[in-house]
């Protein structure tokens, strides 16, 4: 049986796209966030998205909103509304481009 060097297999992952990191990485919520009262089950799920397209030490991603429809299973409504409820709480800065993905910026209250 051949053995396999899960170290390079890893070293490779790395270096190519953050999509990889769905399928082998995981993402965390702040207790500050969970706790508060004033988010919404949809503004966590999405808060959750975002942090998954996080990567090499940026602050900000740019998910489409399918994108995170796709991922939260939640309808394009309820997206929005959980995008809003993170603004109006202050833990996310959006980025608006006409005609361009949206950057969000995510802020965590300590």
């Amino acid at each position: 049986m051949e053995k396999i060097d899960y170290k390079d297999t890893y070293k490779n992952l790395i270096k190519r796209t953050p999509i990889k990191w769905k399928k082998f990485g995981f993402a965390m919520l702040p207790h500050s966030l969970m706790l508060d009262g004033k988010i919404s089950k949809s503004g966590l799920l999405i808060f959750w998205a975002l942090t998954i397209h996080l990567f090499q030490g940026k602050n900000y991603c740019f998910p489409s909103l399918r994108t995170l429809q796709k991922e939260t299973g939640l309808s394009r409504p309820s997206v929005v509304k959980g995008i809003k409820d993170l603004e109006n709480n202050k833990n996310l800065v959006v980025e608006k481009t006409k005609g361009k993905v949206n950057k969000y910026y995510l802020e965590v209250k300590i």
